[in-house]
């Protein structure tokens, strides 16, 4: 269940960062350093939370570690071809 929620959270925070990049940062000066800054801050958030929820052993480590990678490859892919497409 605590896997469920990590994942779930991190779609969630995902998506938000997403729309804010669309309607706030998109087509503005400096758009993608501005992006950063709200991802980076968004992992940080998302990493407390999930430490807080999930059992300190090696493979839930592993677990969130992998869902980190997965995660910013997603939202990272989808702002670099935005930011080319413009």
């Amino acid at each position: 269940m605590d896997c469920l929620i990590i994942v779930l959270l991190i779609l969630i925070f995902n998506i938000i960062v997403y729309i804010i990049f669309k309607r706030n940062i998109y087509d503005k000066e400096d758009a993608g350093m501005k992006f950063l800054i709200v991802n980076i801050s968004k992992d940080i958030v998302w990493l407390v939370i999930s430490l807080m929820i999930i059992d300190k052993t090696k493979e839930n480590f592993l677990f969130v570690v992998i869902c980190f990678i997965v995660a910013s490859l997603l939202i990272y892919t989808f702002i670099i071809k935005l930011i080319n497409k413009s």
